[in-house]
């Protein structure tokens, strides 16, 4: 198995670094750094620009969490064993061993600085090694321009020693200069119009290349402070100095361009001499790709010689390690590769400078085959891996675009063969394929299908462009005319709508394919009720044949089994009634669906009277559960308000107590009541006799139309031929005397009339007065009729049925109820006894009380026959069961008895 690739990263060293690495291989532990150039050795350019290029990659570096910025290593140097001669540095801890080398470059530049001021020698303790830079030596005025044309001489000869001769000669001419520069505006010349002719200083010649090193420089016209550039117009830039000038202490240079025209005069301390017309070394990072042919690759800025072209490295990164501001205005790169390998010097127009290792973008297409399994799949040049080439082995990529990274690996940006992009594999990974129709080839297909995979998306070609996504025709159906089983194993369908429009490629698994035009039975389970009788149920799909017509459909509910959304653009229901038929196929736009077997409600405005007991009456029409029944509701009216046609075939009405304004009842089958348009409900068929019990009920001709009311009729015996349940809650009789219809009573203000009454019950139907209603309750005892009236003032409140004492024996007079009451007693002396008894005279003498019981406690049904009948007590007023027992738990003490 092969090992995984390795990226190696460059290691960045300084010059300085370059120089101790030299001397540490032979054995020397102490480097002394003299700014006299014929001491300093000979390093050849490629090395040279290779440790400056380190130098400028390791402040371009990218700044991760935790790595220490100059400021801070600057922080990190001991000067506490400085000596009266010597400045010594060394490295405090803390600093990090991957920024060690990163500290020794800060170390020099501040040595440099101190050296400009203190004049002192300068050692820096560096690990195991030991670097001395000397203090200056004062040097005879005619040396600067010696050193100069040597080095002016030695570039021609070798751009490596004259590189490294320039920055030996400089570093301490221009050191302060640079420095001092840096933290303020330099000072123009005074100006003396008046001495300027004769205080014009005399030229002195000078023959050098300069570059402005200060952010601040000013370029002046003249030698009287004229100012002609300042600034960024002048910063960085290289020119030849031809003459120099002394005023006020200040030395100024002449400066020239590359076509020998005088552009002015610059303060001397603002430059910094360079060893060439390439200018000096300037801090430059980042990275080149050579995307554009023919450019010119060179080995000697001062002579333009060409090395190579880019066309024999095109598309290759490079690092980017340093910049020189040309004499000819343009800026030139010193390129290395990978390896620290120095490629030569570039024009920065003749190459694209990107900020990543990756390189630009180049163009690549076509399609790539996976060869080896052991590369990673990146989704970013940070390489996290996120896949791997062992999971697409022998499988194809599609390349869409390129990078040459500097670490000299092509990178091509891929997709699958679904259009997902992957991210960035070695090129090294894959094979490079030629396929003619990777989308394979048309066939010829004839079917309609219908989009079932919300998920789906249609392309307007196989590069995978979206069209429209499936979420828009999800369900529609098309055309499919034609086909390709496509390079990624999968077959896509070219699709057209009913007005001949092309739709886009569809992948063939997100369809189901018709048997028609109806396009793809697709499954339902709802229901839905006819509710006009103009809307049929179809055949086919284009609706020439009816299955079932509208007629036999209305007012039933159906079950939609399946649907289909036909190629027309019409999506029909497939319906099935209770019994399993087939009924057809119905324009789903025609009806109304609903999940519930019930239905669709449907209006319905009626009285419903129950007309048969031990009913459920619903509260949900699928599972059917109930809460009442018909039992305790039997020949009551309700009202309708609303009515569903059931799947099963059965109508069920809606039905509320009251007149619609009550409670909800539930839901009843429409079979198990008479319907009615009128509030009274259906006639009921009820023959009997009642005896007229309340003297001013209302008699109604028709509901609700009083004609009189009972007071001539009370205490009469009527006959009942019908009657009515109201849905007010209310019976009424139809009642006649004889054969002459006297109206339409309320059956609370009757009793039935029969031999005997019944003692079990109360007298009336109606409820019992509520004593603390009325504040002048009296009760009065008729013997001749044997009734009981409870009354408030004159009102008679309530009758009841009564049997009084034998032969008058019954105290009459003006009475009022005592204290005395029970639940029981006996009188064995008279054999029977009696239930609820409350006393009105002789504390517990005389008394109201229930029909008589034996000494069993059974109630003698022959004494009870006599209530409301005849007298057959002691002289006690017996009363109906109920009638007694509301009595003694409802009158009050002192209540006034008037029997009569």
């Amino acid at each position: 198995m092969r090992k995984a690739k390795i990226i190696r990263t460059r290691q960045v060293v300084s010059p300085l670094l370059t120089l101790l690495a030299a001397v540490a291989l032979s054995g020397v532990t102490t480097v002394h750094a003299s700014d006299n150039t014929d001491k300093t050795p000979a390093v050849n350019e490629s090395v040279q620009s290779s440790a400056t290029s380190q130098q400028g990659q390791a402040a371009a570096t990218d700044r991760k969490a935790g790595t220490l910025s100059d400021d801070d290593l600057e922080k990190l140097i001991d000067r506490s064993d400085a000596t009266p001669t010597q400045d010594i540095l060394k490295m405090k801890d803390g600093v990090p061993s991957d920024q060690q080398e990163a500290w020794l470059t800060v170390a020099k530049r501040v040595a440099d600085q101190d050296l400009s001021t203190s004049h002192r020698e300068q050692v820096i303790l560096y690990n195991e090694t030991k670097i001395v830079v000397p203090a200056p030596k004062a040097a005879a005025p005619s040396a600067e321009s010696d050193a100069s044309n040597q080095a002016s001489n030695a570039s021609a000869q070798n751009p490596s020693s004259a590189a490294s001769s320039a920055a030996a000669s400089s570093s301490s001419s221009s050191a302060a200069a640079s420095s001092s520069s840096q933290s303020k505006p330099e000072a123009a010349p005074a100006k003396n119009e008046a001495a300027s002719a004769a205080a014009t200083p005399a030229p002195v010649t000078d023959n050098r290349y300069v570059s402005v090193t200060d952010k601040n420089a000013v370029l002046y016209a003249d030698l009287n402070g004229t100012k002609k550039q300042e600034g960024a117009a002048v910063y960085q830039r290289t020119f030849k100095s031809q003459a120099k000038y002394q005023k006020d202490g200040v030395t100024y240079l002449a400066l020239y361009d590359a076509n020998q025209t005088l552009q002015g005069y610059m303060n001397q301390a603002s430059i910094k001499v360079a060893a060439g017309a390439g200018g000096v070394w300037t801090n430059a990072s980042g990275y080149a790709s050579l995307t554009k042919p023919g450019q010119d690759v060179y080995g000697n800025l001062d002579t333009k010689q060409v090395i190579k072209k880019s066309d024999d490295v095109l598309d290759n990164t490079y690092f980017i390690s340093g910049a020189y501001h040309h004499l000819d205005g343009q800026v030139y790169y010193s390129l290395y590769d990978s390896h620290n390998n120095w490629l030569g010097y570039m024009a920065g127009s003749g190459f694209e400078t990107v900020n990543s290792a990756e390189g630009a973008w180049a163009a690549a297409s076509g399609y790539a085959k996976v060869v080896d399994k052991n590369y990673a799949i990146y989704n970013s040049f940070k390489f996290d891996a996120t896949g791997s080439t062992d999971h697409y082995y022998q499988q194809y990529f599609k390349k869409v675009g390129q990078y040459h990274h500097v670490n000299g690996a092509v990178y091509y940006s891929v997709f699958d063969l679904f259009g997902h992009w992957l991210g960035y594999v070695n090129s090294a990974a894959v094979q490079n394929v030629t396929i003619a129709n990777p989308e394979g080839t048309w066939q010829a297909d004839d079917r309609y299908v219908t989009v079932t995979d919300n998920r789906a998306t249609l392309y307007s070609d196989f590069n995978w462009t979206k069209k429209q996504a499936a979420t828009d025709v999800m369900l529609q159906t098309f055309k499919s005319t034609g086909k390709y089983h496509n390079l990624n194993g999968l077959t896509y369908l070219s699709l057209y709508d009913k007005d001949g429009n092309w739709r886009g490629y569809i992948n063939q698994q997100s369809i189901t394919a018709g048997v028609s035009d109806g396009g793809a039975w697709l499954p339902a389970n709802a229901y839905t009720t006819f509710t006009a009788a103009n809307v049929n149920a179809y055949a086919d799909f284009n609706q020439q044949k009816v299955a079932t017509s509208g007629a036999g459909l209305v007012n039933q509910t159906v079950n939609i089994s399946g649907q289909y959304h036909a190629f027309g653009g019409v999506v029909y229901y497939s319906i099935y009634d209770v019994r399993g038929k087939w009924l057809g196929y119905v324009d789903a736009s025609q009806v109304k669906t609903t999940s519930s077997a019930a239905g669709l409600w449907l209006p319905h405005d009626g009285y419903l009277t129950t007309t048969q007991s031990g009913q459920m009456i619903y509260t949900n029409l699928d599972s059917f559960a109930g809460g009442r029944t018909t039992t305790a509701n039997y020949q009551r009216t309700f009202r309708i308000m609303g009515e569903y046609k059931h799947y099963n075939g059965a109508t069920y009405y809606s039905l509320y107590d009251g007149n619609g304004n009550g409670n909800w009842m539930g839901y009843l089958n429409s079979a198990l009541g008479s319907e009615s348009k009128e509030a009274q409900g259906v006639w009921m068929n009820y023959n009997a006799n009642v005896l007229i019990t309340a003297s001013n009920a209302a008699l109604y001709s028709s509901f609700f139309n009083m004609t009189r009311d009972t007071s001539s009729l009370y205490g009469g015996v009527y006959q009942v031929s019908g009657k009515y349940s109201h849905v007010n809650g209310t019976t009424y009789y139809s009642l006649y005397d004889g054969n002459r219809w006297l109206g339409y009573l309320a059956s609370w203000a009757t009793t039935p009339y029969m031999d005997y009454y019944d003692w079990t019950k109360p007298s009336q139907s109606k409820p019992y007065p509520d004593v603390n209603m009325y504040p002048n309750l009296s009760i009065e005892v008729d013997i001749a009729k044997q009734r009981v009236y409870i009354k408030n003032g004159s009102t008679n409140l309530y009758t009841m049925y009564a049997s009084t004492g034998i032969d008058n024996s019954t105290p009459r007079g003006h009475f009022a109820i005592q204290t005395e009451r029970g639940y029981s007693f006996y009188n064995a002396n008279e054999g029977m006894g009696a239930r609820y008894w409350t006393s009105f005279l002789d504390h517990g003498v005389y008394l109201f009380h229930s029909v008589p019981t034996d000494a069993n406690g059974n109630y003698i049904v022959s004494q009870a026959k006599m209530l409301g009948k005849q007298p057959g007590s002691h002289g006690c007023v017996r009363l109906t069961i109920p009638d007694a027992q509301w009595i003694n738990a409802h009158i009050k003490v002192g209540t006034p008895v008037y029997i009569y």
